[in-house]
């Protein structure tokens, strides 16, 4: 360490100000300029009633109503979709991982996902559900995975704020990453952003949910589900290679400038 220490006190200033104005480089690229699109957010919509009536398609293939799900449990509920190449399956290891160590009996929660890409079927649904039973042994409560008609996803997508766009060029849907808790009436009570969650505050918002409580508007979390940038819509590729370059530049200085230090102590 103090050998180590010793190269870096004797590193020339204008050496020592590269690796450091690339990395200043890399983050200010990394970081959006402008707010994102509103198709891009999760709009917190604390209390308002999920379309219970709605018909949806279960994993199994029957034609169901989205309130057959809401009873006496809270509803955990993921809107994603089943083939998507990106976030969604991070998203659902993340909460079904989450709800493992809530620490809630098994039957005191449901899990319901629905797919907001209207082309995909029960069977492709039924196939995703059985990926996930070794996370469902462990997490408990039960999980159904739902398919539907545009209409009706698009109602329940308006009425829980989530906000999600079709790219035609990458054949991807853009949408935020997270999920609702709902009450067992169908009102929405609490969000969480992002792909991993504390399974204490999870644990909380059950409960509350449980007995009808609504939470409180969360911090944004600006996680796409999409190779997108907010800027212009996509992340530049020249962008990227260029930090990746500069990156591989200045760790070809230091190993050059370390090498003829050794070699000079030789």
């Amino acid at each position: 360490m103090h050998g180590l220490a010793k190269h870096f006190h004797a590193w020339p200033t204008p050496l020592l100000q590269v690796p450091l104005l690339c990395l200043c480089l890399q983050s200010s690229l990394a970081q959006p300029v402008a707010a994102p699109p509103p198709q891009m957010q999760y709009e917190q919509r604390l209390d308002a009633q999920l379309p219970l009536s709605d018909a949806f398609t279960d994993d199994s293939g029957r034609i169901v109503k989205l309130g057959m799900f809401f009873n006496k449990e809270p509803v955990v509920l993921i809107l994603g979709y089943y083939h998507c190449p990106n976030l969604c399956s991070t998203l659902m290891d993340g909460v079904m991982e989450t709800l493992s160590e809530v620490g809630l009996p098994r039957h005191a929660y449901r899990v319901l996902g629905v797919s907001i890409d209207p082309t995909e079927d029960a069977a492709l649904a039924a196939r995703k559900k059985a990926s996930y039973a070794g996370l469902v042994a462990r997490a408990g409560g039960d999980l159904h995975l739902l398919t539907g008609s545009k209409p009706a996803i698009d109602t329940l997508a308006s009425s829980a704020g989530f906000h999600y766009a079709y790219d035609r060029s990458m054949q991807q849907y853009v949408h935020p990453a997270g999920f609702l808790i709902a009450t067992p009436d169908g009102r929405i009570a609490h969000y969480f952003m992002g792909v991993r969650f504390d399974p204490h505050d999870v644990r909380l918002a059950l409960i509350d949910a449980s007995s009808g409580r609504i939470g409180s508007p969360v911090d944004q979390l600006l996680l796409l589900c999409s190779h997108y940038a907010p800027v212009n819509g996509r992340y530049s590729a020249a962008v990227m290679t260029m930090v990746r370059l500069g990156s591989l530049a200045v760790l070809a200085a230091l190993g050059i400038w370390i090498w003829r230090k050794r070699r000079r102590a030789a």
